[in-house]
């Protein structure tokens, strides 16, 4: 396995876990501090910048932009959640990277990659409605968010067991 698969196959695995992380806080499953979220989300930052890199020095074009969009995201609602500062700022990017998650699922579904355009896909309303639920108030909202990212998690830790014990998913 190549460093690149190997890095990749990293940031299924980081993505399924913090997809599941958001899941959980947005459905109210357990004791929920916005500090403690926001460590959790920016190691998970870090982890998969970490990653990134591997996959950027690999040329991997693709694979390191769908990482770039979600490494974004980890950052911003990491920092936003521990500083409890520029919330807009946070929100812009979960409505602008819904946007663009809507774009690339596109692209790798033209491409036959229909496991990973439903995960990317599913990435679409997950930041849309948790961007949405901060504008407008709708904790309801950020709960259908919350079960959404649920279940793009264990997508994509089956992108990453998949990857892991060298199974082609279609």
């Amino acid at each position: 396995m190549s460093v690149t698969e190997t890095a990749l196959n990293t940031l299924f695995w980081e993505a399924g876990v913090m997809l599941l992380v958001i899941g959980s806080v947005n459905l109210g499953i357990g004791k929920n501090e916005p500090r403690d979220f926001g460590i959790v989300l920016l190691s998970g930052a870090i982890m998969e910048t970490i990653a990134m890199v591997f996959v950027i020095s690999a040329g991997n074009i693709m694979g390191a932009t769908i990482a770039a969009a979600f490494v974004l995201l980890l950052w911003m609602l990491g920092i936003g959640l521990i500083i409890g500062k520029n919330l807009t700022a946070m929100n812009h990017a979960l409505w602008f990277t819904g946007i663009f998650f809507t774009l690339i699922m596109i692209e790798t579904a033209k491409l036959g990659l229909i496991t990973l355009s439903i995960a990317l896909g599913l990435l679409s309303p997950i930041t849309i409605l948790l961007a949405a639920a901060h504008y407008a108030g709708k904790p309801m909202l950020a709960k259908v968010a919350g079960a959404l990212s649920f279940i793009d998690g264990w997508i994509f830790f089956v992108m990453a067991y998949a990857g892991a014990v060298g199974l082609v998913l279609p």
